[in-house]
């Protein structure tokens, strides 16, 4: 493996660093190749962090964002694969880590992230020994692949199980370095994905970070699109707390994005389900906000808030006060063993201190924002995961999943609609919103809204109806019988067609249509 650091950069126009064999560059060579943002979370996200790693068939971007790396590109074509790997980063001790990406993955390509730690444990002989994990990933990752987490028990020193990596054993071992590759492929020579973030957070002893005292008082709510995960599509309604939560996140900062949306391309297949961390920083990520997943405490999440920013955490709370398995919540929607909610503010009533949180399992939208007792929050949030989300970077979410816009047609058969990109009819698979578990990459949602004359802060909050493929590829809709429940009214009726891959689609038809004649 070539180190980036033994050859001269060199930039292009294009904003592109190539290696040459020529002379290090000495600024280059004193960078620590990461940003420690706390005690235990450590960045790389700038051309300048990357150039402190080792690549093969990688190139270095200045953009998008501050840096980025991708495959190189040799006589017009791009390599189908390419490694990068960051210098050996050393920490406090530390027995479990989350590990997050930002990238940019066109149709044909993806990455996978992977990390290895140095880990003290007994060998056979009983003796305290240091040695390196082998290589642990987080499973391959795109936005047109059917993403996968690995869970890989081979290791004996250590796994990743979904999202976390964690350190074997029971009498203390402990690692105090890792090391972080992306693996970065592409099936098309003519394009290539680019990663320009990487993280890792760790922590020593499960819910242990959580629980450091406040040292910061804050009263400050930041307004914060609210929406209740309940009232989604029926068959991933249950489960998308976690997209859900991100999508207030980003429409906040200007997205226009359904739940539906986001859920599908949050769907890992191996763990078969939305709630995989690493998964859901990532699809923030890839549409271009710089965001990944970390263990903090209070005052991290009031930090954020202070700087403008709300903060999804993962939680566990009942709110049935003679339940003794969960965390005594008051004011909780129910009991959940796994959730994830938005904090968007601290606020004190009367010497009591209180989160303000956007909860998804709240049963409407306008009674997702509560407060809940900042006691009560840190006994529900006692692993202390925060997903960070900041704004969009400077030429970022690229390769996103695009809405492209369509036209509904009538079909010989009574309330049936085919649709149309242009002179193309779009098949929609057979099972599109079948109920079935797991999810394959032929699943989706076809769901409508229809105008009420009403103004909404954005399109997730309009009411949504959902309706069923045909058996030829087509679109179960009775158009006469909502054009008669309109008692002849105009209204719009916006069309969508969300996916776990590929285009989105979107059609507008118009119900009680008035024919001007001539």
């Amino acid at each position: 493996m070539k180190n980036l650091l033994k050859g001269a950069l060199v930039l292009s126009l294009t904003g592109l660093l190539f290696w040459t064999p020529a002379q290090s560059l000495a600024l280059s060579a004193k960078a620590p190749g990461y940003v420690k943002e706390s005690d235990h979370t450590y960045i790389i996200s700038t051309a300048k962090d990357f150039t402190a790693g080792t690549g093969e068939n990688i190139a270095i971007h200045q953009r998008p964002g501050d840096g980025a790396i991708t495959l190189k590109k040799s006589q017009g074509k791009y390599a189908s694969d390419g490694t990068y790997v960051s210098p050996e980063i050393s920490t406090g001790k530390f027995d479990y880590m989350i590990a997050s990406w930002n990238s940019d993955t066109p149709t044909g390509t993806y990455v996978e992230i992977q990390a290895r730690a140095l880990i003290s444990h007994y060998n056979a002989d009983n003796q305290l020994v240091q040695d390196w994990s082998t290589w642990r990933s987080w499973g391959k990752w795109g936005t047109n692949i059917a993403r996968a987490s690995i869970s890989n028990m081979s290791d004996p020193l250590a796994y990743v199980d979904v999202d976390t990596f964690t350190v074997r054993g029971s009498r203390g071992e402990n690692a105090d370095k890792f090391q972080i590759k992306a693996i970065l492929h592409s099936d098309n020579p003519r394009v290539a994905p680019s990663v320009r973030l990487l993280s890792a957070s760790t922590e020593l002893g499960w819910n242990t970070t959580s629980k450091h005292p406040s040292t910061i008082t804050l009263n400050k709510d930041i307004n914060t699109p609210a929406y209740s995960q309940m009232i989604r599509d029926p068959k991933i309604a249950n489960s998308i707390c976690s997209p859900t939560t991100i999508t207030m996140a980003m429409n906040r900062m200007g997205e226009n994005l359904l739940l539906e949306e986001t859920a599908y391309r949050d769907y890992d297949y191996s763990y078969d389900g939305f709630g995989n961390w690493a998964f859901s920083s990532a699809l923030t990520g890839s549409y271009g906000y710089k965001s990944y997943s970390i263990f903090t405490d209070l005052d991290g999440l009031k930090n954020e808030i202070a700087k403008g920013y709300p903060v999804a955490v993962s939680v566990k709370y009942t709110n049935d006060p003679t339940n003794t398995r969960y965390p005594y919540v008051e004011g909780a929607p129910g009991t959940t063993p796994g959730h994830l909610i938005l904090l968007r503010g601290f606020e004190t009533i009367d010497g009591q201190d209180y989160v303000i949180v956007n909860d998804s399992f709240a049963p409407s939208d306008d009674t997702a924002v509560r407060k809940y007792k900042i006691d009560q929050f840190q006994k529900a949030w006692a692993n202390g995961v925060a997903y960070i989300v900041h704004s969009k970077e400077k030429g970022a979410g690229y390769a996103v999943a695009k809405r492209v816009k369509a036209h509904l047609l009538p079909t010989s058969q009574d309330n049936e609609y085919a649709l149309y990109v242009g002179k193309e009819k779009i098949a929609i698979p057979a099972n599109f919103t079948a109920n079935s578990s797991p999810l394959t990459e032929h699943t989706g949602t076809l769901t409508y809204t229809i105008s009420d004359g009403q103004k909404y802060d954005t399109d997730a909050h309009k009411k949504f109806y959902y309706t069923h493929e045909t058996s030829d590829g087509n679109i179960a809709l009775n158009v006469k019988q909502l054009e008669a429940d309109l008692n002849g009214k105009h209204a719009t009726l916006t069309f969508y067609v969300l996916g776990t891959e590929g285009n989105n689609y979107i059609a507008k038809l118009e119900l009680n249509k008035k024919h001007t004649s001539h």
